[in-house]
């Protein structure tokens, strides 16, 4: 006879899940997609102790093995974007002057097309994800101290909270290629 999965490890790895696609999205950023290794270990480091607690309470673990994945790619492009920015700081002068020209190029565009200069915009969208991200733990947190509800009850809510918080994190970067 089966043994019944219970529902051990699934509000950590579903909030390793929504850090860790958070870090992914983050990490396909040129340019400073490297950041994406802090939010990827932290996804990471939830995703271990919620497979841990799986493993230990016969929990279901697709949604924590899914969040390990995502975690992983994410690190490992932060990391290949270290990399590259490190092998171009060593090739020299000529290419920081490349590099330095495109970026000119960049920022001119942008605030010619957005009203606004990256970094400014770059902060806007910095403040809406932590808002974002706050707004999730704030949920999270209370859905674990609610003793009414079951846990399949708690682990449905915090779903439908990464879900919203999910939807969010997109609006705004939408937001952000909206033209004026």
């Amino acid at each position: 006879m089966e043994e019944q999965k219970t529902s051990a490890g699934q509000g950590l790895g579903v909030a390793g899940l929504v850090i860790g696609i958070l870090a992914a999205i983050l990490a396909l950023i040129p340019c400073i997609g490297w950041i994406a290794i802090i939010p990827g270990v932290i996804a990471l480091a939830l995703t271990l102790v919620a497979f841990s607690q799986a493993n230990k309470g016969n929990g279901s673990k697709g949604v924590i093995i899914g969040a390990l994945v995502v975690s992983i790619i994410a690190i490992s492009i932060g990391i290949i974007q270290i990399i590259f920015f490190a092998a171009v700081a060593t090739e020299g002068g000529s290419i920081k002057n490349k590099i330095e020209k495109v970026a000119k190029e960049f920022e001119d565009e942008f605030e010619g097309e957005y009203g606004k200069d990256f970094e400014e915009a770059m902060e806007d969208v910095g403040k809406s994800i932590e808002k974002i991200g706050d707004d999730l733990e704030e949920t999270m947190e209370k859905l674990e101290e609610d003793d009414e509800l079951s846990d399949d009850e708690k682990a449905a809510k915090m779903g439908k909270a990464a879900g919203k918080a999910m939807k969010e994190f997109v609006k705004e970067l939408k937001d952000t290629t909206d033209t004026k």
